[in-house]
């Protein structure tokens, strides 16, 4: 891409598609890997992190709506989708907020917890393999740099763009 671009275009810098096309196409193929994985469960990744991020919490392994929409960078409507899909699975459930009686909380269900803990170590081995290439020294400058670059994105907007619609 860059040999074409300095044959057609040598006044460009091209320097930034080194960084950039990597990263778009490394996402794809993490995309493909975490996927693969998830539709082994009957799930897609983006039920994983709902069910994830509730496990994560702690007992009673409850959250907000809203604490997950923004904890997950999802729309608010996408996430009412994907947590209707979820109860009707038997996943989650939704119960009243103790600290606000018109409130509702979202609750991990002992299913969902149990789905969770089956695939939590199959799922951090799917992305130790993905990364396999790279020493751990080299897996933590990555983790570092990219770090790094995120905060300079979030320094200016702290909710990254939605992610496009899928077309499955």
């Amino acid at each position: 891409m860059r040999a074409q671009w300095a044959a057609e275009r040598p006044d460009l810098d091209t320097s930034p598609l080194a960084v950039v096309a990597r990263v778009g196409r490394l996402a794809r193929y993490f995309d493909q890997g975490l996927e693969r994985l998830f539709a082994e469960h009957d799930l897609r990744r983006e039920s994983w992190d709902v069910l994830a991020s509730l496990r994560r919490v702690g007992a009673p392994y409850r959250l907000s709506p809203t604490a997950l929409y923004l904890g997950l960078m999802r729309t608010s409507g996408a996430m009412t989708n994907r947590l209707r899909h979820l109860e009707r699975t038997g996943l989650i459930s939704r119960v009243a907020d103790p600290a606000d009686g018109r409130g509702l909380l979202v609750e991990l269900t002992a299913d969902g917890r149990r789905l969770v803990d089956e695939i939590a170590p199959a799922h951090l081995g799917n992305e130790r393999d993905m990364l396999a290439a790279l020493t751990t020294a080299e897996q933590r400058t990555l983790a570092q740099l990219l770090a790094k670059l995120l905060v300079s994105f979030e320094a200016q907007d702290d909710r990254p763009p939605p992610e496009p619609p899928r077309r499955d």
